[in-house]
C-alpha cells in the first residue's frame, strides 16, 4: 500500500506544476503590478528600480524557476502590495482560519447528513423522507451569497444572537474564547453548512436505497436479522464508499472555494486573501495560496483512497480486488 501511496504523490506532481504554470501566465496577463503599486505620477527611474527589486525585469520563464526554486524551501517571495513583507508569514494565518471555517461546517453538515439520509432511506416514501427530500431541494436551490445576507439581517439584526462579520481574536481555549468562536462561526458555518449538508444527504439516502435493494442485503433478511442489523450493519457500510467520496471533495471545496462565504462575512480566510491578491496583481500571494489549495486537493484525494480500504478490504489502491 505504502508504495501505491508513494506512486500517486509522484502522480501528483506533474498536476500540481502544471497548475503552477497556468496560474503564473494568468497573473502576468494582468498588468503591472509596479504601476499599480506607484500611481500614475511614478517617475520611470522609480519603475524601473522597483521593477529590479522585485524580479519583474527577469524573463517570464526565469521568474517562474526563481519562484519554484522558493516555494521548495517555503519561501514564496515578497508581496507586491508590500515589497518589505514576506509572502510566507501572511499565508499561515489565513489557512487555519479558512481551515476552521471549513472543519466546523464539515464536521455539522456530515452528521446531520447522516442522521437524515439514513433514517430517509430506512422509510422511503414515508412522512420523514418526503419532508427531507422536499428541504434538500429548498437548501440546495439557496444561493450562499443570499442565505449569508438573510441569516445576518435574521439573526444580526431583527434577533441579535450572532455577530454579523469578522473572527474572534480571543484564546480558543478558554471559556470566553470558545463562546466568541463559536458565535462568529455560526452564521458562516450555517450558510455554508445548509447547501453541503443537503449535497451529503442526498447522495447517502440514494446510496443506501441502491444498496438496500442488493441481494446480499435480501438474504441477511431472510436469515432473520432485524431491520436495524440489516440497515446499520450491512447497507450502510457498503453505502459509505461515494458518501466518503463526496465529502473528501466537498471538504476540499471548501478550503478552496469558501470565497464568497469568507467576502460576505468578513471572515480573515484563504480565500479571500485569494480575492484580494488577484485585485491588487499580487502574483506571490496568489501562486502561494494556488500551490497551497493544489497540495490540499492532492492530499485529501490520497486520503480517500486509503479510506477506501479501510471502509471496504475488498478494494485495492492499485485498482484490482482484493481476493
Amino acid at each position: 500500500m505504502w508504495l501505491t501511496i508513494l506512486k500517486r504523490l509522484v502522480q501528483a506532481v506533474p498536476t500540481i506544476i502544471g497548475v503552477t504554470i497556468l496560474v503564473f501566465l494568468l497573473m502576468s496577463k494582468t498588468g503591472d503590478p509596479v504601476k499599480n503599486l506607484l500611481g500614475p505620477e511614478a517617475s520611470p527611474e522609480e519603475i524601473q528600480q522597483l521593477r529590479r527589486e522585485l524580479k519583474l525585469d527577469r524573463p517570464l520563464y526565469e521568474r517562474y524557476l526563481g519562484w519554484v526554486s522558493g516555494a521548495v524551501r517555503f519561501d514564496f517571495g515578497k508581496s507586491y502590495s508590500d515589497p518589505k513583507q514576506d509572502v510566507g508569514p501572511l499565508i499561515p494565518p489565513k489557512v487555519l482560519a479558512t481551515l476552521e471555517l471549513a472543519t466546523v461546517t464539515m464536521f455539522v453538515a456530515t452528521v446531520v447528513a447522516l442522521f437524515v439520509g439514513v433514517f430517509s432511506a430506512a422509510k422511503p416514501g414515508g412522512l420523514f423522507d418526503g419532508l427531507s427530500r422536499t428541504m434538500i431541494f429548498v437548501f440546495l436551490a439557496m444561493p450562499s451569497f443570499w442565505l449569508g445576507i438573510e441569516l445576518i439581517i435574521l439573526f444580526s439584526r431583527k434577533v441579535p444572537l450572532f455577530p454579523p462579520a469578522g473572527k474572534s481574536d480571543l484564546p480558543f481555549f478558554t471559556l470566553e474564547g470558545l463562546k466568541s468562536h463559536f458565535s462568529h462561526l455560526a452564521l458562516p458555518v450555517m450558510t455554508l453548512g445548509i447547501g453541503t449538508g443537503a449535497a451529503l444527504c442526498r447522495v447517502l439516502r440514494a446510496s443506501m436505497l441502491e444498496v438496500l435493494h442488493a441481494d446480499f442485503v435480501r438474504t441477511a433478511k431472510a436469515k432473520g436479522l432485524s431491520g436495524r442489523t440489516v440497515l446499520i450493519k450491512h447497507a450502510f457500510r457498503n453505502a459509505l464508499i461515494p458518501f466518503v467520496t463526496l465529502s473528501a471533495l466537498t471538504f476540499a471545496g471548501l478550503l478552496e472555494g469558501s470565497i464568497i462565504v469568507e467576502t460576505v462575512f468578513a471572515w480573515p480566510g484563504m480565500g479571500r486573501q485569494m480575492v484580494e491578491a488577484i485585485k491588487g496583481r499580487d502574483a506571490p500571494i496568489a501562486m502561494a495560496g494556488v500551490l497551497l489549495a493544489a497540495m490540499l486537493y492532492v492530499t485529501i484525494n490520497l486520503i480517500v483512497d486509503v479510506l477506501y480500504v479501510v471502509i471496504d478490504p475488498r478494494v485495492r489502491l492499485d485498482g484490482g480486488a482484493a481476493k
